[in-house]
């Protein structure tokens, strides 16, 4: 005759009845603990503590000497031609190497296709450009006419875009920085770059010195009578016999 259980049995059998009853009638493990209180889960970090706790008497000394700050960099500059361009080149640095960064990583346009291009020489290419800056009147113009260098850079811009456009496809810019420093030795940034193939495709435009298919252009005949209509803007003519 088995006998009646002692309390401690007791006890434990009825925390056994009360886990089936809670878990749905199985023995498993009790749940997870429960997720901390509100106001433990949104307690502040030390730096927000910090911040928060500030003195208002030095949060307001600081916000003043920004000011000072400020009023003195706008005053320096207004009377400082040479601080004023510093400034200026710091600012152009500072956005060129913001461009560089966004442009690390950009995807080229898929499947974009090429602009033709004449099948001209670099010398030729040269000497077409420089006549149709010669007979253009716009601020770039003229001053592109000032700057030999640049329009070499130019030709030379025309002859890898031709050679890496034979397939149709527009060049990307990577290949076209890596094939102007192989083949003529120009080091250009990812900005440089993309202003060159820009500047290749608005000259081969219709109308442009590097349109395709457009007849050979003469070169330019200057005499005393024409060279005044030259600096309006209009084409040299050859004189008539």
């Amino acid at each position: 005759m088995i006998g009646k259980p002692v309390p401690v049995e007791q006890e434990a059998e009825a925390e056994r009845c009360l886990r089936m009853d809670s878990d749905g009638g199985t023995d498993d493990p009790l749940s997870a603990p429960p997720l901390p209180a509100p106001e433990e889960e949104h307690r502040l970090t030390a730096e927000e503590l910090a911040f928060l706790l500030r003195d208002p008497a030095a949060r307001a000394r600081e916000s003043e000497r920004a000011a000072r700050a400020n009023r003195n960099r706008t005053e320096r500059r207004a009377a400082d031609p040479a601080y004023a361009e510093r400034l200026r080149a710091g600012d152009r640095e500072r956005q060129r190497r913001r461009r560089l960064r966004e442009s690390i990583g950009r995807p080229e346009p898929p499947d974009s296709p090429a602009v033709p291009l004449p099948d001209l020489t670099e010398a030729e290419a040269v000497r077409r450009l420089t006549l149709h800056l010669e007979r253009s009147t716009d601020a770039q113009a003229m001053q592109l006419r000032r700057r030999p260098e640049r329009v070499r850079l130019y030709a030379e811009a025309f002859v890898v875009y031709r050679t890496l456009s034979a397939g149709g496809d527009r060049p990307t810019r990577g290949a076209l920085a890596a094939l102007l420093k192989s083949r003529f030795g120009r080091s250009v940034t990812p900005s440089q770059v993309q202003k060159l193939r820009d500047h290749v495709e608005a000259f081969a435009a219709p109308g442009g010195p590097w349109a395709a298919g457009t007849a050979d252009a003469p070169l330019p005949v200057r005499t005393k009578s024409t060279a005044k209509a030259d600096t309006h803007g209009h084409a040299s003519r050859r004189e008539r016999r």
